[in-house]
C-alpha cells in the first residue's frame, strides 16, 4: 500500500484520521504531524502524532508518498514545501491557499465552502423547480 502522512491535527485533521482509521489497507494514515506540544506523542485514531519539526525524518523513514495538509492558510505553503523537500509525491490540501510547487507533485485542493455552495445552488433549483410546478 501507499503511506499516508497528515499534518494538521485540528478538528478537520481528527476528523479525517477518524474516518479513515481501518478503512482502506493499501491506503493508509501512518503518521499525523502538530505544531501543539501537547498533540506529540499522543496516539489519535489509531496513528502516532509527532512533533512538526519531526516530519523530514519521519516521512523518509515510513516511506510517505502523500500527504494531507489541515493547516490553517498562512501555513500551507511552508508545510506543502517541508513535506516535497521530505520526498512526497502528492498533497491532498484542505487549506484555503493555491499551492506553489514542482510540477512533479500532483495537488488535489479540497474546498469545502465551493462543495457547500454548489449543494446550496441546486437544492435552491430544486425548491424552484419543485414550487413552479405546483
Amino acid at each position: 500500500g501507499q503511506n499516508v502522512a497528515l499534518v494538521g491535527v485540528g478538528n478537520l485533521g481528527r476528523a479525517i484520521l477518524a474516518y479513515f482509521a481501518g478503512r482502506r489497507p493499501k491506503l493508509k494514515i501512518v503518521a499525523a504531524f502538530d505544531s501543539d506540544p501537547a498533540k506529540a506523542g499522543r496516539v489519535i485514531h489509531g496513528c502516532r502524532c509527532y512533533a512538526a519539526e519531526d516530519m523530514a525524518e519521519v516521512v523518509r523513514r515510513q516511506r510517505i508518498q502523500i500527504g494531507i495538509l489541515t493547516v490553517p492558510a498562512d501555513e500551507a505553503q511552508r508545510t506543502a514545501e517541508r513535506l516535497v523537500a521530505a520526498g512526497v509525491l502528492a498533497l491532498l490540501n484542505f487549506a484555503p491557499v493555491r499551492l506553489w510547487v514542482p510540477a512533479s507533485i500532483y495537488v488535489e485542493d479540497i474546498d469545502v465552502t465551493m462543495a457547500m455552495e454548489k449543494a446550496a445552488y441546486f437544492a435552491r433549483r430544486r425548491v424552484a423547480e419543485t414550487e413552479g410546478a405546483l
